[in-house]
């Protein structure tokens, strides 16, 4: 054992600079893992504060629970935290598509909602008819006064579900803070407010002093199981439990309702990106292990020939490069822990330091270091984790190496010769370039050897662009962004917006498309019948019917699995989806409703229907809530045949990215007032989530370039081994007259080829990686954009890292005497 030991020891002090490139390749190793494992929970808690800056720091909220009912949840240990608040009405703002949410938070409760609450100046309310509203909201007000003057706002509050009409009112405030605007609930429609403690209790009538309850629990994997058994504990029916999908896809807890993680087959698609990713990864970092190490063992076959002939076992020699792999990474991984740690934690607070703490989601630099110092760091696990992965894909990725050396009989390695020479008939052809057919029959002489190296490009490349693509996935705020179509929101129920009118608006300059939406409701009369519409469906008491015309584009988007044949029988008029109405509750009855399913025929003014779907939500106009009915979608132009209305309810202007903002909305302004009709800009809103966002990206961007930079060394350091491996043979074509000019080229044509093969090749594997990371946003495996972008940047910088490394070793080797080339034992 001993012997060996000291064998090992000498052949890497033998092969000095072998030994210092597996050296490197291994402190690279271990630096990516580490990295990567310490930023994973700085980018983790990134995602869940931007979650909680959206929609609130809360799993889910209980509405209408009494307040016997909160205070019992406030004592249930299956719950880490509970807040609870008592909406007190809502005030629709004139000439406006937003009204503003009163809201009387108990005790603690408000700091679940750190974006609602962030004061411009003045205070929070306290007392009772106190309030706080935002600044965009007192502007479109037209408030005129200062903090302390009193405003006055037209309330009007209802149940869930409620049969009876609400309870309207108005009330005189004392406006105490001014909040910083918020544009995240544009696209809801709905801007928070907040009132003092006692607000309600003298506004409004006992029914509704009901309170809603913000939970978290205590264990996240039973989250809904203890959502059922709450449920069922307190006759909590399911429309009074509100999912915060947004949070609850960021902490990565599966649930019933609202989108998941999960798949309805229950496959992960988010879990298989990760585990995608990470696998991309090590194998980068394993193959540069095993590429080098074979490489060297190659170079030491007549060394261990001569062991074999001296009695040495198979068993030794794999005793033999484990020793030296031992003692590499003895060394190397330290090393590479420490630059990791220094690295994640450098890559952090650069990339804070150029930036305001609130755009972290934090009010001060001290904030924003303790966070950041909470989450990375020297947690134990993720280095443990490091180690161990680096240990393993080193010991694999050195076996094979040794095996080789093992199989190779001694009488064959001390001849020299380890491999059969076998000569191909070949068609004599006119050679275009010597220099770049030289370079290619260089990698054809060691297939094994140039494949390794190629693939460990192509991981280098693939990891590059499926990294650029799984940054993505950590925007919590896409679903935010979704519920609203295009850059603005025109309304007009009265006149509407004529097919002219929609033209002229089309040919607006910077406008690039508008989505739109035609919308008639129908009542029942005394009589429980329809006015001005003959149908088939007999709807229940209280319901409406809608008609409700939208653009082809938008139209195939709510079922995407149509087959060609459904869709043209969508344009032709002979089909159309279907929204049922809501369950109503009186007296806690449930009251019957209508209920139509796929394959059903309605008839509507003489036109047949055959319902091809069911909608998952209501179709409504932007920022209002659903009537309770039954909605008929058809294409717009069905909705003109079966209504004999032309105009559009609401249009949805989308821009282009070069686009004059004030001259759109000159025209935007034009058309509404022209129509009686409204509109909402959505620029501060999506700025908003934007920003929101900017925090993880900038992290994530600083992760993907590190371990870029990872990559190119690593792909410096194969390259520069394959070459310096070589310096016999560099000198015996130099002996048989090579000029040093031809040499240059030969091998930097063999350089280039090595990154241009493994570009073409990354550029697929990439994109096949996309493919699934793209997956794990959508839940269904279908094609993506080509990132032309991410691929052209990693196949550039490899290309050139290859020549580099393929350029500075040779300009040294070159220089080299002939015949000390040739004997050179390194």
């Amino acid at each position: 054992m001993k012997s060996y030991h000291t064998l090992a020891w000498k052949e890497l002090w033998a092969q000095k600079v072998t030994s210092v490139l597996i050296l490197i390749a291994i402190v690279l190793s271990t630096m990516m893992t580490t990295v990567i494992g310490q930023s994973i929970g700085i980018l983790s808690a990134m995602q869940q504060s931007q979650a909680i800056n959206l929609n609130g720091n809360r799993y889910a909220t209980l509405h209408q629970m009494t307040e016997e009912q909160a205070s019992k949840l406030l004592a249930d240990s299956r719950l880490s935290y509970t807040g609870s608040y008592i909406s007190i009405g809502r005030a629709d703002i004139k000439n406006s598509k937003i009204s503003v949410l009163l809201r009387e938070y108990i005790g603690n409760a408000l700091s679940a909602y750190p974006s609602d609450s962030q004061l411009e100046s003045g205070k929070l309310p306290e007392k009772a008819e106190e309030i706080a509203l935002p600044q965009n909201v007192l502007d479109m007000l037209d408030f005129q006064g200062e903090i302390g003057d009193t405003i006055s706002l037209n309330l009007s509050i209802s149940l869930l579900r409620d049969i009876e009409a609400g309870y309207e009112y108005t009330h005189n405030f004392i406006l105490t803070g001014i909040l910083k605007s918020n544009y995240v609930g544009y696209v809801s429609g709905t801007v928070m407010g907040i009132v003092g403690t006692g607000t309600a209790e003298k506004v409004l009538p006992d029914k509704y002093m009901l309170y809603s309850v913000d939970i978290r629990t205590a264990q996240k994997k039973s989250f809904q199981s203890t959502i059922n058994d709450l449920a069922s504990q307190y006759d909590i029916p399911e429309y009074c439990i509100q999912y915060n999908d947004t949070m609850l896809s960021a902490v990565g807890i599966e649930y019933e309702s609202g989108a998941t993680a999960e798949t309805g087959s229950g496959f992960s698609y988010m879990t298989l990106a990760g585990v995608l990713i990470g696998a991309l990864v090590l194998l980068a970092a394993g193959l540069v292990v095993y590429n080098i190490l074979k490489i060297a063992v190659i170079k030491r076959v007549k060394e261990y020939g001569v062991l074999r002939a001296i009695g040495a076992e198979k068993g030794k020699l794999y005793l033999l490069v484990s020793l030296q792999l031992a003692i590499l990474c003895g060394i190397g991984i330290p090393i590479g822990i420490l630059l990791g740690l220094l690295s994640a934690q450098g890559v952090t607070t650069a990339v804070s330091g150029f930036f305001n703490p609130e755009i972290f989601l934090v009010s001060s630099e001290a904030e924003l270091a303790a966070m950041i110092a909470q989450n990375a760091g020297s947690k134990i696990l993720p280095l443990l984790v490091s180690v161990g992965i680096t240990i393993i894909f080193a010991l694999v990725s050195a076996m094979p190496a040794a095996g080789y050396a093992a199989k190779v009989s001694p009488t064959t390695a001390m001849l020299g010769q380890t491999t059969t020479v076998k000569r191909r008939n070949r068609k004599t052809k006119h050679i275009r370039n010597f220099e770049a057919f030289y370079a290619r029959m260089n990698m054809k002489r060691n297939r094994g050897r140039t494949a390794v190296t190629i693939l460990s490009l192509i991981m280098s490349i693939t990891v590059f662009v499926a990294l650029q693509s799984f940054s993505g996935l950590l925007d919590v705020s896409e679903d935010v962004q979704k519920m609203h179509l295009g850059d603005y929101s025109m309304t007009s129920q009265t006149i509407g917006f004529s097919p002219e009118e929609l033209a002229e608006l089309k040919n607006v300059s910077g406008i690039q498309a508008v989505s739109t939406l035609k919308y008639s409701l129908y009542q029942q009369d005394e009589n429980g019948e329809l006015n001005d519409i003959e149908t088939s469906i007999t709807p229940q008491p209280g319901e409406t019917m809608q008609m409700i015309g939208i653009d082809d584009v938008r139209l195939k988007g709510l079922v995407p699995t149509l087959s060609e044949s459904d869709l043209q029988a969508l344009t032709d008029g002979t089909a159309c989806f279907i929204q049922n109405p809501i369950s109503i509750f009186s007296g806690g009855t449930e009251a019957k409703n209508t209920v139509l399913s796929v394959g059903d025929t309605v008839v509507v003014n003489d036109t047949s229907l055959r319902v091809l779907g069911l909608l998952d939500a209501p179709i409504t106009l932007e920022n209002e809530g659903f009537i309770n009915g039954i909605q008929v979608v058809v294409s717009d132009t069905v909705y003109d045949k079966i209504t004999q209305r032309t105009g559009y309810t609401e249009l949805y202007p989308t821009l282009t990215q070069d686009a004059d903002r004030s001259f759109v909305e000159q025209a935007v302004q034009a058309l509404c007032s022209k129509n009686g009709g409204t509109w909402l800009s959505y620029a501060n809103t999506d700025q908003q989530l934007k920003e929101s966002y900017e925090q993880i990206r900038l992290l994530a961007w600083g992760l993907i370039l590190f371990v870029g930079l990872i990559g190119i060394l690593n792909i410096i350091n194969t390259v520069y081994t394959n070459i310096h491996t070589r310096v016999t043979e560099i000198g015996v074509q130099r002996a048989i007259g090579m000029s040093a000019r031809s040499l240059y080229k030969t091998f930097l044509w063999e350089g280039a080829y090595y990154g241009i093969i493994a570009s073409l090749i990354g550029a697929v594997a990439g994109y096949i990686c996309t493919i699934f990371v793209g997956s794990a946003g959508t839940d269904t495996l279908q094609l993506v954009s080509i990132p032309f972008l991410s691929i052209a940047e990693a196949a550039g910088i490899s290309i050139l890292a290859c020549l580099i490394a393929t350029y500075l070793p040779l300009k040294k080797i070159a220089k080299m005497n002939i015949v000390e080339s040739i004997e050179t034992v390194e």
